[in-house]
């Protein structure tokens, strides 16, 4: 009798195993769907909390190439530039003179009698060299009163003027341009906090540019695009998407140009991001200032290389133009970003007015946070970045 029944109670038992598994499964399974759901959220908060707040460190930005073309497109040579500096400044009908100083090797120096040129005509002068395609630079140091001929590097001419007071008398002017700037909110806020004229210039391509571009707006800051343009060394070294390069139609560059200009509503000017082969294209560079000037923009070069025809473009088209004179952070070292700061004091003193270029690296911002101290104590005015554009 007993042993009948223990069958009977055996599959009783497996009857109540196998109707709870599914249950457990369920529940498992419904647990793992939790908890993925849940995983996923965080990722999803930590990718919009970085987009908002975490720094820009990384370093897209192109290094300055050397000044020189290759020899095939030498055509002067150095007795023909100097003819041109002969012809306009010192036999030309608004020369009052000059007299012969010591000569050192290869440089020779004269007194110049009058007062200091004429801006306009010393950057006229400065373009005619620029289209001679020789390794020639005329450099402008009027709170000095010198006017310096430069040849592969080395100065081999120096006028000598009497300094006007109004020039001497005058504090010298700043412009510094933070470039590749609208990865994060967060850098804008850092930037704003250090208290110092500073002038954004804004990838158009990046996650917050538009964001930014309104916040700035909003406060009355200054702000420009930073325009991508193709580098030397393309596609090794890459401006990023939808960049301007050579081989597009006018129209695309238009097109491109508009594009930049509704990812960074508002901008006062641009200045181009790398660019060291597109800006000495003239002819796609005339599309790109005809865009800017048609919305009433001005346009800074950047000087990514030296033979780089955007400038003088410029000026010849009639859009408000200047260009960088010195680079804050080639090293990403805070000593280094330091000396550089003092550097571009010292060239204010001398020039009267200075473009300086940084980028938002953790380095820079250190450097400004220590020199903010010094800084504010130099008689020296750091403005916008419009206020330094050539508007003759």
């Amino acid at each position: 009798m007993t042993p009948g029944k223990r069958p009977t109670a055996k599959k009783k038992s497996a009857k109540v195993g196998s109707s709870a598994l599914p249950g457990q499964r369920l529940r498992v399974l419904l647990a793992s769907l939790f908890l993925l759901a849940f995983v996923g959220l965080c990722l999803l908060l930590l990718v919009l909390l970085r987009s908002s707040y975490l720094p820009e460190y990384s370093r897209v930005s192109e290094p300055a190439l050397p000044e020189t073309l290759p020899e095939k497109q030498q055509i002067y040579g150095y007795q023909q530039v100097y003819e041109l500096v002969e012809t306009d400044l010192l036999s030309g009908p608004k020369s009052l003179g000059w007299q012969k100083l010591p000569a050192e090797g290869n440089l020779q120096r004269l007194k110049m009698f009058g007062d200091y040129p004429d801006r306009t005509r010393l950057l006229e002068l400065s373009a005619q060299m620029t289209m001679t395609g020789a390794p020639a630079q005329l450099d402008l140091l009027p709170r000095k009163g010198l006017v310096r001929l430069y040849w592969n590097k080395e100065l081999r001419l120096e006028l000598r003027y009497r300094v006007p007071i109004m020039v001497s008398s005058s504090r010298p002017r700043i412009a510094i341009i933070m470039d590749d700037m609208g990865r994060s909110l967060s850098t804008f806020h850092e930037l704003l906090e250090l208290g110092l004229m500073v002038t954004p210039a804004i990838l158009p391509e990046t996650r917050q540019a538009t964001r930014a571009a309104l916040m700035l707006q909003e406060i009355g800051r200054e702000y420009m695009i930073h325009i991508p343009m193709q580098p030397k060394h393309y596609p090794e070294a890459n401006p990023g998407p939808n960049a301007l390069l050579l081989g597009q139609t006018e129209k695309e560059i238009r097109r491109l140009m508009r594009h930049y200009m509704d990812r960074v509503p508002g901008a006062a000017g641009g200045n181009n991001h790398m660019g060291s082969r597109y800006t000495q294209d003239r002819d796609a560079m005339k599309v790109v200032l005809d865009e800017l000037q048609q919305s009433g923009q001005f346009f800074i070069d950047s000087k990514t290389i030296g033979n780089s025809v955007a400038y003088d473009e410029a000026r010849k088209m009639g859009v408000p133009t200047a260009k960088r004179q010195i680079f804050l952070d080639n090293r990403a070292d805070v000593d280094y970003i330091r000396m550089q700061i003092r550097k571009m004091i010292k060239i204010s003193d001398d020039r009267g007015a200075v473009i300086a270029i940084c980028h938002p690296y953790p380095e820079t911002m250190e450097a400004l946070r220590l020199e903010l101290p010094w800084l504010k104590k130099q008689q020296i005015d750091f403005v916008s970045a419009s206020a330094l554009v050539d508007t003759d």
